[in-house]
């Protein structure tokens, strides 16, 4: 029988204060990262959308200079967009090196969203991986 690899990723970092009324300092964030990391040996954590803003760029910068000293850098990982380097630059000033990139998988949305054709956004999809590659920064396509 094969043996099968669970893999576990939490999103309470990142997905968690998209719920009403919830907003995480940045000591909060770095509390919650050791925790999930070091104490409940969570194998990912996502930890907030690139671009955000200024504090949530200072909170990801003290997660990944913590993560760093733990050998936890790859660990963590920071939701990219399809924006012509703009999330890459903002992951590079926040320390990370893992991203979740964010891409368009319906028609509908390539085409009444974006304003794009699939092979459009493909070509763009294909530049931040060739970039990324670039700056050392690995990606998980969602």
């Amino acid at each position: 029988m094969k043996k099968r690899v669970l893999e576990i990723m939490d999103t309470t970092l990142r997905d968690g204060e998209q719920t009403s009324g919830v907003s995480f300092s940045a000591s909060e964030k770095l509390t919650l990262a050791k925790l999930l990391l070091d104490e409940l040996k969570v194998d990912r954590i996502e930890v907030a959308s690139a671009r955000v803003s200024e504090g949530e760029l200072q909170a990801v910068q003290q997660i990944t200079e913590w993560a760093a000293t733990k050998n936890y850098l790859e660990r963590v990982e920071v939701l990219t967009f399809v924006d012509g380097g703009v999330s890459l630059k903002w992951m590079e000033k926040a320390g990370a090196k893992s991203q979740n990139l964010l891409t368009k998988g319906s028609l509908n949305h390539l085409t009444h969203q974006l304003k794009k054709t699939p092979e459009q956004h493909f070509k763009e999809i294909a530049a931040v991986f060739k970039s990324a590659k670039k700056k050392d920064l690995s990606i998980t396509f969602i």
